[in-house]
């Protein structure tokens, strides 16, 4: 891969490009054709080749730029607020996030093999330990939590979409119900 910096356009038209497919893949689904994202994008095809030589390619790269976002909001998260506060907050940005890009979830093990991503991946990993790793040590999360648990927690908690609530607040109470689980014993909410 090349690694010399974009210019100020081509960043511009990888990043419209990006934005482009994230929104149809969000509306239309994994389906969504080069085509479609370039019209959306305001670009010729050829730049999104340029840019994606395949759909493979740009999944990898719209899941890695999620990755990161996600990434980053772990350190905000950690910087600006209480432990446990920090955990499940993140862990509720998590799943939102999740679901408003399940058509990408579909895609996300296929994805695999992209450095980038699997780098971003570990990363967002290490964040997500600290914020348990403090969390557990402020005494505000379950210490018998690992890594895995919150991993197969998150796919347990999309999978309620299976049952949809009535509305945004019923869904945001299941989260919650769901969540207070992971919290030690005095944190419970009533």
């Amino acid at each position: 891969m090349n690694d010399r910096p974009l210019r100020a356009d081509a960043r511009g038209n990888r990043a419209k490009i990006l934005a482009a497919a994230q929104s149809a893949f969000e509306s239309i689904g994994p389906e969504a054709n080069l085509r479609e994202i370039a019209r959306r994008a305001g670009v010729a095809q050829g730049t999104v080749h340029r840019h994606f030589p395949t759909k493979q390619a740009l999944f990898s790269a719209i899941i890695t730029e999620r990755l990161r976002e996600l990434t980053s909001l772990a350190r905000q998260l950690r910087a600006g607020h209480a432990p446990g506060e920090a955990f499940i907050a993140f862990l509720t940005a998590t799943v939102e996030h999740a679901r408003h890009n399940r058509s990408l979830a579909t895609v996300f093990d296929e994805a695999g093999g992209d450095e980038d991503m699997e780098a971003a991946g570990r990363e967002m990993n290490t964040e997500l330990a600290l914020l348990l790793g403090h969390a557990q040590a402020e005494g505000t999360i379950r210490d018998d939590i690992d890594l895995a648990d919150i991993h197969a927690i998150a796919a347990a908690i999309l999978a309620m979409d299976t049952h949809p609530a009535a509305g945004d607040a019923d869904r945001a109470k299941r989260i919650a119900i769901v969540l207070d689980g992971l919290r030690s014993g005095p944190e419970r909410r009533s």
